[in-house]
């Protein structure tokens, strides 16, 4: 009941701004080859980690090409005129942490994001599938939305107070 919807739909599809579409592009390009398996917490079961594990290309650990402080700056700044604009609120950084890449048959179980989270944006920066590997979210009426993103695309969304998933396995590489 505590929850505040911002915006009468509460998610958006959208073709990322370039120069964010770009930062992340050459990061990704820079360090898919160094990326690290990601651990997760025991118990943890929003995503199958033990069937299909996950990897990252953080923009913070500095063992990657270019990550720190600095790009992490970088991508905020162009990601965050957008999210306030659809939102109509201004915003501060709760977590950004870089490029996850998930594997053949990882699942992403429906769930609505802790607090502080509350609106979040997920922009696909690559992939190699087999077939569409589909973000489902829930809208404002309770019904099921399947959006199918490509390299490029953005969604956003009220991550707090809707349920999101990719609740199909994943066919293909990443």
């Amino acid at each position: 009941q505590s929850m505040v919807n911002y915006t009468s739909t509460g998610f958006k599809h959208i073709k990322a701004p370039d120069d964010l579409y770009n930062i992340l592009k050459t990061h990704w390009e820079l360090n898919k080859d160094q990326k690290k398996p990601e651990v997760w917490a025991k118990g943890n079961i929003y995503i199958n980690h033990w069937d299909a594990p996950t990897y990252m290309v953080s923009v913070e650990d500095e063992d990657f090409a270019g990550a720190g402080q600095e790009l992490k700056e970088e991508i905020w700044d162009a990601a965050k005129p957008i999210l306030e604009e659809w939102t109509g609120m201004e915003l501060q950084p709760t977590s950004l942490y870089g490029i996850r890449a998930y594997t053949e048959g990882a699942v992403l179980n429906p769930h609505a994001d802790r607090v502080p989270l509350v609106s979040s944006c997920i922009v696909n920066v690559a992939q190699d599938v087999d077939e569409d590997w589909v973000l489902e979210i829930y809208d404002r009426a309770g019904n099921a939305v399947n959006v199918t993103m490509e390299p490029g695309d953005m969604v956003l969304y009220e991550s707090g107070s809707l349920i999101h998933g990719r609740p199909f396995p994943l066919k293909g590489r990443y």
